[in-house]
């Protein structure tokens, strides 16, 4: 007996095959394309999502010759924030404008005066950001009409999935509860904010609770089995925190791939008066988490790896993953990367910021600096950002006891061993890195009726491999850089610099000339 997960992140998707006791038994990875028509636009094909999908299903399948009657159940991990609008038929009317997209300042600020932060925050428990679908949706209206007033639907990516495995328009709990027009007290789609914005909320999917069985599978161009029950998945970080087993009071996961995004589990919602750090829908369903999202962490990683990393490059061609000479070289780097300070805001601030103008910088370059301390630096300034927010839960009454890592960031030890030092709480490595994806197959089997508690699955399945806990010479000399590190921003951040620097129009020709 067998469950798949079907894991839609931002770089490509796969479908991992577990059986009961949480092991993976197979799985297939393909990557897709993002387009970038000016600096701050990002945007993916759903057709692209759903072809490359088929082919992660059929090979996964095909690899250890699983008899497809043998997968009882299926369920969907995505991207969160994402959306793309479909016609009557399921067709895509658009490139689905994805998480990172950043056009939509506008928007945010219609938003702002419409309805307002307080009230934002109050029924989502979002801020209002460019990051958010509802920005995105009300940026189709605005600028597209024309295919704002033919959109039937406007889908998650998980909520397009499960559209074309079943002919059904349901989206779960904590993907809606990231859209900035879900109500996470009352568990609806919020009237109020829909009414001001002038959003019809007919175009929106059914929300339901994680691991609910929606029926069987009625496509026809999948290698599963027909039989095969679809089962209401979970966006990719509540995902992952269910598969890291943070499903009590005391644990936190930080998971690091593109951004980073921490969460921490809560019995009831709560709301920060200072609207730094976010409520949303848990996967297990009953409970919320509170969250902090920093956008560019891992893509800092790759961005230094492509544009400086050319000896690293070449020497992969040995056999070598590249980020591993990466971090061997920043080893090499001391505590503070040799004076090296940065701010790893590539495409703006999330948590606990959210300045959608904040930008990267590399402050106190010398000419003695080298490329080990430049990586080491990154390596910092996401632990940085990741203490900043854990600060800010505290601050909250949460007592942060643990952290538990996944991600690609997480395969990195020494990256931990710097998450542990700056942070100052045990840093803890599960078993299993895909814990996405181990997330989305717990709901799959609580679907099917395998699994009764959710909760409980997550504690018994999901094993810790490595544990790091902070040096405290090392976690007194970040605490100095650590303080003049949030001085530094602060300054840039109350003149009015980011600001200013976008104001010079640097990126404002290039859309213009695309939304003509």
């Amino acid at each position: 007996m067998y469950v798949a997960a079907l894991d839609l992140g931002t770089s490509g998707c796969r479908t991992i095959i577990f059986d009961i006791t949480g092991s993976i038994v197979s799985s297939h990875y393909e990557e897709w394309e993002s387009y970038f028509p000016s600096p701050l636009m990002v945007e993916q094909s759903a057709d692209q999502w759903y072809e490359k999908l088929k082919i992660t299903i059929k090979n996964a399948i095909e690899k250890v010759s699983i008899n497809p009657q043998e997968i009882v159940s299926i369920s969907i991990t995505n991207q969160r924030e994402t959306i793309v609008p479909i016609d009557s038929e399921g067709n895509s009317l658009y490139n689905a404008i994805v998480w990172q997209d950043r056009r939509t300042t506008n928007e945010c600020e219609i938003i702002k005066k419409k309805v307002g932060i307080d009230k934002i925050y109050k029924i989502t428990g979002l801020t209002i950001d460019p990051y958010f679908s509802a920005s995105k949706i009300l940026w189709f209206k605005n600028n597209k009409q024309e295919i704002y007033n033919k959109t039937h639907k406007f889908l998650l990516v998980h909520d397009y999935i499960l559209y074309k495995l079943t002919g059904q328009f349901y989206t779960d709990f904590s993907n809606a509860s990231r859209t900035m027009l879900f109500d996470v007290n009352t568990l609806k789609w919020s009237d109020e904010i829909a009414s001001l914005l002038g959003i019809d909320l007919d175009k929106m999917p059914i929300p339901v609770e994680s691991g609910i069985d929606i029926g069987e599978l009625t496509a026809n161009d999948t290698s599963f089995d027909k039989k095969t029950l679809v089962i209401t998945g979970a966006g990719d970080q509540q995902a992952a925190a269910l598969g890291v087993g943070v499903v009590e009071p005391g644990r936190i996961k930080c998971t690091t791939g593109t951004g980073s995004f921490i969460l921490a589990y809560l019995e009831e919602p709560q709301f920060d008066t200072k609207k730094r750090v976010l409520c949303s829908c848990h996967a297990v369903p009953g409970s919320w988490v509170q969250e902090s999202s920093i956008f560019t962490t891992g893509a800092v990683f790759r961005w230094a790896r492509d544009q400086i990393g050319f000896e690293e490059r070449e020497k992969t061609e040995s056999g070598k993953n590249t980020y591993d000479l990466m971090t061997k070289m920043a080893e090499g780097s001391p505590v503070g990367a040799n004076g090296l300070i940065m701010i790893p805001h590539f495409t703006g601030a999330g948590a606990p910021y959210w300045n959608p103008y904040a930008r990267g910088i590399f402050f106190g370059l010398t000419l003695g600096h080298t490329r080990a301390d430049i990586y080491r630096a990154i390596m910092e300034s996401v632990s940085f950002e990741v203490k900043k927010n854990i600060q800010v839960f505290n601050e909250l009454n949460f007592s942060s006891k643990e952290l538990r890592v996944t991600g690609g960031g997480s395969r990195s030890n020494l990256w931990n061993s710097i998450m542990a030092d700056i942070v100052g709480i045990p840093v803890f490595r599960p078993e299993l890195e895909e814990a996405t994806a181990l997330g989305a197959a717990i709901l799959a089997a609580s679907g099917a009726g395998i699994f009764p508690d959710i909760a409980k699955a997550a504690n018994d399945i999901c094993k810790i491999s490595d544990k790091w806990y902070p040096n405290k010479e090392n976690n007194r000399i970040y605490e100095s850089i650590f303080n003049f590190y949030n001085i530094f921003y602060s300054n840039l951040e109350n003149s009015n610099i980011y600001r200013k620097f976008f104001d010079l129009n640097l990126y404002k020709k290039k859309e213009e000339e695309n939304q003509e």
